[in-house]
């Protein structure tokens, strides 16, 4: 669904693709996990559920540099620092044991304060490439901090003046405007420079605590770190550091990581995707039940029968209607998405052939409209059979072996005969195979006259020249899409098997649905693509706007982004042809550029919608047909 026109154009962010995936496989590498994901939120964070971390906006709208600069270092902070040396443990126990402290938000922002500041000094002597990204951040962040010192004590923040002084401390930028209480906490607070582990850290809080008791009598306004929100305990009772003794004893006890976390989470996630209500009675248990048939069952018998739960959800998506008993999605039966990227792991899908529009005014309309295209179809035609024709009266001279030349006087004159030549073998037709992805989302209902037109075209061309190709319009069922589950339906108006035949009714017949999950819709043409054995794929796409479904937004141009990168790995050339009633505007350009690159197309008004696809189509025809 389109989505270029908004009301509010000054809230209208763009995520930059390009950017956005350089940066999701630097996070990626740096912590060894291939399916984690980037995205990007107020306060650097991870999230469990959808196993991702997320950077700070905090470096929006800033220049070119220090944007990069600060990015990179949310990254190394997340997926080097704290994603191996930031112990849950120690700061589970600490949760718990300030749950009830009246100060409880100062104590935890100002551990991960200290946190922060030793992670990034690891991960700068680990790997010192890093050290002017660090240095760049804290730069920024000190000027920030020392901007809003004077503005918390103005607005009787006293406690965030604190920790704008706190910060400003830890880069070496302090200052003396707190008076006794800044003279009192900063000689504690400079133990953490001293510190080598989260418990240490831990500690010069817990010595801080009851100066900060003495002069404060309100906590935290603002939150500074959401990072370690995910892996906070509630329990309750807060203590003052025990001593040496109790410290041991906890260094001793187990040390959790947030990649350990991470890991178990995503192993177990995983292994629960899928259809949760089909069972399997793979035993037997002692017992009778009320069927006057049944019998006495026993552990370890044989599997005598399988059985299937139902739920709200298949009901809703038709799920169970037409089984088939083996495992595996028949036609028209739903399948979870695996494998089709991360922001697609809710996804379930059905593939459906479409019914041919067989009304009396549909055979007219495609008659007119087929009237108008045949001369464009006939000029390609006649055009490609020539280059093929060409291309078998082409001959190769000046070779070793093959048949001998008409004029063997090279055999006399040179020292090195070559006087024999071949003829090129002759093209019966087009190594090539096509698929089009139809957007068909709401938004197309009112371009669905020219898109059909230009389909049609589409299809007679490639059906002119046997030239393989299927036909799919994608959808997202807006109505049924939910956080675990969104639907989604694959038409088929021409398959690939069907070589020849004439599937103009059901072009017709289609109509526009809800939303559209593109990357999603890419990489299963990707794979529809992969099965065949012609050398030179493409893949098209017709839309009128950027990707729109359920929890999609702006992560969908990222994973869009990111499928036809995948295609274009596996050989597969995509064209990406914008429809719409408007001339194509700079940022909508710059929008498709971050998705598809320099193969994007859009036509100047939706008449010539049908003329931009023939010249898209000559040129690739052009190319098959010139290549060796």
């Amino acid at each position: 669904m389109t989505a270029m026109k908004r009301f509010i154009d000054f809230n209208d962010e763009r995520v930059d693709a390009d950017e956005r995936l350089r940066h999701e496989r630097l996070a990626r590498a740096l912590a060894g996990e291939p399916e984690l994901r980037l995205t990007e939120r107020k306060l650097l964070e991870y999230n469990l559920p959808d196993h991702e971390m997320a950077m700070s906006v905090f470096w929006r709208h800033r220049s070119a540099e220090i944007r990069e600069a600060g990015r990179l270092s949310d990254i190394y902070l997340l997926a080097a620092g704290f994603w191996t040396g930031f112990d849950l443990a120690a700061w589970r126990d600490f949760a718990g044991r300030s749950a009830n402290h009246p100060l409880r938000n100062l104590l935890r922002q100002t551990v991960l304060l200290i946190e922060e500041m030793r992670l990034s000094d690891a991960v700068m002597k680990e790997r010192p490439g890093t050290k002017e990204a660090f240095n760049i951040r804290r730069e920024v962040y000190a000027g920030q901090h020392g901007a809003q010192l004077p503005i918390n004590l103005r607005h009787g923040h006293p406690s965030d003046a604190l920790f704008n002084h706190f910060h400003l401390v830890l880069n070496g930028a302090g200052d003396d405007s707190l008076g006794e209480i800044s003279a009192l906490a900063d000689p504690v607070l400079f133990l953490g420079f001293d510190s080598r582990s989260t418990r240490d850290s831990i500690r010069v809080v817990e010595r801080l605590a009851p100066i900060l008791e003495e002069h404060l009598d309100q906590d935290l306004i603002r939150t500074y770190y959401a990072i370690a929100d995910s892996f906070t305990s509630t329990r309750s009772g807060f203590h003052y550091h025990k001593g040496v003794k109790t410290a041991e004893a906890g260094e001793e006890g187990e040390k959790d990581t947030i990649q350990e976390v991470f890991r178990t989470w995503h192993g177990a996630s995983q292994s629960e995707k899928g259809p949760h209500l089909d069972y399997e009675l793979e035993h037997g248990r002692i017992g009778k039940s009320d069927a006057g048939s049944s019998r006495e069952g026993r552990a370890g018998m044989d599997v005598q029968s399988f059985g299937r739960g139902r739920s709200v959800a298949d009901e809703q998506t038709g799920r169970g209607q037409s089984g088939t008993g083996s495992g595996e999605a028949g036609p028209g039966e739903w399948r979870q998405a695996k494998g089709f990227g991360s922001e697609n792991t809710g996804v379930v899908f059905r593939e459906r052939v479409a019914e041919p529009d067989r009304e009396g005014d549909a055979g007219q309309k495609t008659d007119e409209w087929r009237s108008e295209s045949a001369p464009y179809v006939r000029a390609i035609e006649r055009e490609m059979k020539k280059r093929i024709e060409r291309k078998r009266e082409d001959r190769r001279d000046g070779l070793p072996m093959g048949r001998l030349s008409g004029n063997p006087v090279d055999i006399l004159l040179s020292e090195r005969p070559k006087p024999f030549y071949r003829k090129q073998r002759p093209s019966e037709r087009l190594d090539a195979v096509f698929g089009l992805l139809v957007d068909g989302s709401g938004s197309m209902a009112d371009k669905l006259q020219e898109t059909k037109k230009a389909v049609l075209l589409f299809h007679d061309v490639l059906t002119a020249l046997a030239v393989k190709h299927g036909i799919v319009s994608y959808q997202e069922d807006a109505g049924l899409a939910t956080k675990e589950r969104q639907p989604n339906e694959f038409l088929w108006l021409h398959r690939f098997a069907d070589t020849g035949k004439d599937d103009s009714g059901r072009i017709l017949a289609w109509e526009a649905g809800d939303d559209n999950r593109d990357g999603f819709a890419i990489r299963w043409m990707t794979r529809q693509l992969g099965r065949m054995q012609e050398q030179h794929k493409f893949l098209l796409i017709f839309t009128d706007g950027e990707p729109s479904a359920f929890g999609y937004g702006q992560n969908g141009i990222v994973d869009t982004a990111e499928a036809v990168n995948e295609a274009e790995k596996k050989g597969i050339t995509i064209i990406h042809l914008f429809l719409s009633a408007q001339p194509v505007d700079e940022r909508q350009q710059e929008l498709f550029r971050m998705m598809y690159g320099n193969r994007t197309a859009s036509a100047e008004s939706l008449s010539r919608f049908s003329d931009e696809t023939i010249r898209i189509l000559r040129k690739l025809l052009a190319l098959v047909a010139s290549a060796d």
